[in-house]
């Protein structure tokens, strides 16, 4: 092989390389600001959410932005857990959905801005696995989020 033939190797595969690179962060970006998103059903219906599966994402939720995105924002516990929400620095009025382990739905509250404590905690008083942010002008039932195999992954990467 010449050194000619050698450098061009070279060169197709150092591009290659950067392609691939460039389409994987243009996937894993697809929500804006970095955000993960899962493709979900909501009743029935493909939904991509955005998602707060570490402590740090569920304690900033939708705080500071001035527009909750189109398909909500889906916390995700690895545990069954209970207690509740706050509107604490959150700037528009959600809607937020309760769900079991199975994607059922356990509770609906609807949600109003708080900027001054004290701020209302919204409780469903149940059990849940998941708890869906959306825009309080949302007019889907949020009855029941799935696929259950696809639930099942997110609860496995939540901590």
């Amino acid at each position: 092989m010449s050194a000619g033939a050698y450098r061009l190797g070279v060169v197709r595969i150092l591009v290659l390389t950067l392609v691939a690179a460039a389409l994987l962060a243009s996937a894993s970006a697809q929500a804006g600001d970095g955000a993960t998103t899962a493709k979900l059903r909501l009743d029935g219906v493909a939904f991509h959410p955005e998602l707060a599966v570490t402590p740090a994402q569920r304690q900033r939720g939708l705080m500071f932005r001035r527009k909750a995105p189109a398909d909500g924002m889906l916390f995700v516990f690895s545990t069954d857990t209970t207690g509740g929400f706050w509107m604490k620095n959150t700037l528009v009025p959600l809607t937020i959905a309760f769900f079991d382990s199975a994607g059922k739905r356990v509770r609906k509250l609807s949600m109003t801005p708080c900027r001054e404590d004290p701020c209302k905690v919204y409780d469903p008083g149940r059990r849940y696995r998941f708890a869906l942010e959306l825009r309080a002008s949302d007019p889907r039932p949020a009855l029941r989020i799935g696929p259950l195999a696809e639930l099942r992954r997110l609860t496995r990467a939540a901590s």
